[in-house]
């Protein structure tokens, strides 16, 4: 049994090094790894928006019609670029919410959110839900079912706003 974790720990060790990775504390733990990736993906984040605030300075900071070549420069293209500064723009408490930087996790689930209005997304920051969504849903959700799910939301929000016109014409 002894040997049988040996050689494990061994082919693990290996694989991290013929990848380049650095074990956290050394160890072939599965749990210590999974934080590591957690925090990793969460600094992805942090790092998305950091890079569309760069852009947006950038764009700013350049001369009219200079920001393209900028970004060919970079290699981004311009839709990419504008995802990252409407994040930038719409989670830009994010560093200060740690619940939701950690919910969201990865750069896939950022843009997706991106469809949430500015209350809603305070409302998640402040109470962890809006609506039917929560911060344990947006955590555990893969990218296809969180999709899915702000697109119900906005749905049934559409239905209930049109309900609401339809009875307020009613009165009127």
């Amino acid at each position: 049994m002894i040997s049988l974790n040996a050689e494990h720990d061994k082919q693990v060790r290996s694989v991290a090094a013929q990848l380049g990775y650095q074990l956290p504390a050394d160890c072939t733990d599965p749990d210590l790894i999974q934080r590591d990736i957690a925090a990793n993906m969460r600094r992805s984040v942090e790092a998305c928006l950091e890079v569309g605030r760069g852009l947006q300075v950038l764009k700013l900071a350049c001369g009219h019609g200079s920001f393209i070549e900028r970004l060919d420069s970079l290699g981004l293209e311009d839709r990419v670029a504008r995802r990252f500064m409407q994040s930038a723009a719409k989670f830009a408490t994010l560093p200060s919410s740690p619940a939701l930087a950690k919910a969201i996790g990865s750069q896939s689930k950022l843009f997706e959110m991106l469809v949430l209005d500015d209350e809603e997304i305070q409302e998640l920051e402040l109470t962890g839900q809006t609506g039917e969504l929560s911060l344990d849903d947006v955590a555990t959700m893969s990218v296809k079912e969180l999709r899915q799910a702000l697109r119900q939301s906005r749905e049934d929000k559409k239905a209930l706003q049109q309900l609401a016109a339809d009875k307020n014409a009613k009165i009127d």
